[in-house]
């Protein structure tokens, strides 16, 4: 104010400033620069306050956003309510249906019961024939569906000289029902004419075969599956003749164990020697096991 009004101010302090052209121009520049600060903060502020009319805005503009997705989701919430409504209601039905047969059952069972209390004796013989005839029929059951394997051999093709020799057998399942768990065994051996079957036997299980002869797997109704083996080498001719003389004979043994779905075990085993004229296997005689 005094220095603004250009009057001389009564107190001595500030004479000094006044008759002092220094002093007057530092008051000056300090005066300049609160004037700058003030509109610094002035600027400041009001740059803040149009921050927060924005941040205001925004949060409107979420607040707006925020209820237009409540509304959908309300929506939405609604026809999940009215769904469940629905299901509710035909759920609701089927257990009032559900409640009405139940209780048309629960007194069907009474009539029943109180007609088995009056004759407990015939109920009970009633009850172990019944018992004997399901035996009986589970009996048939197993014997009618059950799975029975079947094994035939033959050879890929007649025997030559210098060629090896390869037994096949083929493994059928006639029964109704799957085979399960299902063991092969092949084995073969070329033997003099005058060699028993046991003995023809136990040569080609002891002795070593080439190829696979034996897998476990499961056959179903009405499949068949073959296996293959070979000999170890290829036969001379004087072995084709041989057997073409009778001289010696080639046995084929091949055995097949399994389960029914009944979980019972079986077993069949098939023995079979070579007829070189009829390029067939015969079976041997009083052989052949199946159960």
């Amino acid at each position: 104010m005094m220095l603004a009004s250009g009057f001389t101010p009564l107190p001595e302090e500030l004479q000094d400033i006044h008759y002092s052209k220094e002093k007057v121009e530092q008051a000056r520049v300090w005066l300049t620069k609160r004037r700058s600060s003030s509109r610094w903060r002035e600027r400041i502020t009001l740059s803040l306050e149009i921050v927060v009319v924005l941040l205001i805005g925004w949060e409107i503009y979420l607040g707006y956003q925020q209820e237009r997705l409540q509304s959908q989701n309300f929506q939405k919430q609604q026809q999940v309510l009215t769904n469940l409504e629905t299901s509710s209601a035909a759920t609701a039905k089927t257990l009032t249906s559900l409640q009405s047969a139940t209780e048309s059952m629960n007194t069907t069972l009474q009539m029943q019961l109180d007609a088995a209390k009056k004759s407990a004796a015939q109920s009970e013989r009633t009850a172990k024939a019944g018992e004997a005839s399901a035996s009986t029929a589970s009996q048939a059951l197993h014997v009618s569906q059950r799975a029975y394997l079947h094994i035939s051999a033959s050879l890929l093709k007649p025997p030559a000289a210098g060629e090896r020799v390869h037994p096949i057998a083929i493994i059928a399942n006639v029964g109704h029902t799957p085979a399960l768990d299902v063991a092969v065994l092949l084995f073969f051996s070329f033997v003099p004419a005058s060699t028993t079957i046991k003995t023809a036997r136990d040569i080609a299980s002891s002795y070593p075969q080439r190829g696979p002869t034996d897998s476990v797997f499961t056959l179903p109704s009405g499949q068949t599956s073959t296996m293959q083996t070979d000999s170890q080498a290829p036969y001379l001719q004087s072995m084709v003749d041989q057997m073409t003389n009778g001289e010696a004979v080639l046995y084929v043994f091949a055995t097949a164990s399994y389960k029914d779905v009944f979980n019972q075990p079986h077993h069949t085993e098939i023995c079979g020697f070579y007829q070189p004229k009829l390029n067939i296997f015969a079976a041997c005689t009083d052989y052949n096991k199946s159960d």
